[in-house]
């Protein structure tokens, strides 16, 4: 038996990256602020910032959100505070002067910059996903063309921006009890759906790696900890990696079993699936990979820091209905207050048109651990 372990960003999480959706807006957000604070103006192809003269403005380093941030943009003595006498001819003391004046030039973006705020997290993809369903009841030709070209060039200016943040994200501290969950042996009390006479060590493991980081690749250097090392397994850059050309970032949406991505297919634009993953998928043979080895022979999959949400629905229940499949074993995140083993169960069950076989092949919470957490 096999071992198929999928990685996700609460991987790099936990390893202290700020790898995030919300960590990569907030860092934009908090960039442009502090270059218009500086220069006085902030601008490219997504907003706009002006300083305005005259207002004290709070220290930027200290904004803890992007709620925080935008608040900078409201008019709110708690925000801004007008110097002296010096005022312009609007203001009064009902309707106090901005710190800045901010303009969003694209809908989509202002979009997620709002979810944050009102969430504290935005799965980006999933938005992009509703947004995309949404023009679908368009009924103005012209308009249609217009919103989906600004909604597609939006996501293209994301992913050049995202691009270069997680460039700059570097796991700086590695703990190598992940070196131990990795090669660790298969237990027999985990797998139900076929009778194993003892443990044993997988013949071979295969990391599908959802992340575009190169963090995994660090276990597998002759520093990655206490002498140990990663040795005999391979990594699958599914959804490519930053700076690679030959493995370009896949973003996007990837859930062709939804009811609505039949009208999407239907839909005479081709725009409409330009960032739907399984097109992207064909520029690379990384999918084929993954294929060639579910199909060699039986596996158990081990799920470290991936939501098993749905933008990437297609290619999990591929895997997870797979009659090679035998079980699923997740390693969950703790924290004071609880976990999270339960909502991965849930979003695990939007995979499954068999509930039965699900519920043999996940392994319960009592078998299963948390996700070790870097100490730094």
């Amino acid at each position: 038996m096999n071992r198929l372990v999928i990685i996700g960003n609460g991987f790099d999480l936990a390893h202290k990256m700020k790898t995030s959706y919300y960590d990569f807006i907030f860092s934009y957000l908090e960039n442009s602020f502090i270059q218009a604070m500086q220069d006085r103006l902030y601008e490219d192809d997504i907003i706009k910032i002006v300083r305005n003269s005259h207002v004290v403005v709070p220290n930027i380093d200290k904004m803890a959100s992007v709620n925080d941030l935008l608040s900078f943009n409201e008019s709110s003595r708690s925000n801004a505070m007008i110097i002296g006498n010096i005022l312009d001819d609007d203001y009064n003391e009902r309707t106090p002067k901005k710190a800045f004046t901010l303009k969003i030039k694209r809908e989509f973006i202002g979009h997620l910059f709002t979810k944050c705020c009102d969430y504290n997290w935005v799965d980006i993809e999933n938005e992009y996903y509703e947004s995309l369903i949404k023009l679908l009841d368009s009924t103005d030709g012209k308009i249609k063309n217009k919103k989906l070209e600004a909604l597609n060039d939006s996501m293209k200016l994301l992913i050049s921006l995202l691009n270069d943040y997680l460039e700059l994200q570097k796991p700086t501290h590695l703990t190598t009890a992940y070196i131990s969950i990795l090669e660790e042996e298969i237990k027999k009390q985990d797998v139900v759906t076929v009778t194993l006479p003892q443990d044993f060590k997988p013949e071979s493991t295969l990391i599908l790696n959802f992340n575009y980081t190169n963090t995994i690749e660090a276990y597998f250097k002759d520093n990655a900890g206490n002498g140990q090392k990663l040795q005999n397994i391979k990594v699958n850059f599914i959804h490519g990696r930053v700076n690679d050309e030959g493995n370009p970032i896949i973003f996007g949406f990837g859930d062709e079993l939804d009811s609505e991505y039949s009208k999407i297919e239907s839909e005479k634009r081709k725009e409409f699936l330009r960032f739907i993953k399984s097109f992207w998928y064909f520029k690379t043979s990384n999918y084929h990979d993954l294929i060639r080895f579910i199909e060699l022979k039986n596996f158990q999959v081990y799920i470290l820091g991936h939501s098993c949400g749905l933008s990437d629905r297609t290619m999990l229940n591929m895997i997870f209905e797979h009659s090679n499949c035998k079980s699923i074993k997740i390693f969950y995140h703790k924290t004071e207050t609880g976990n999270n083993f339960t909502e991965l169960t849930q979003e695990i069950s939007r995979h499954f048109h068999d509930k039965g076989e699900m519920r043999k092949k996940i392994v319960p919470f009592n078998k299963c651990s948390p996700m070790p957490q870097s100490e730094k």
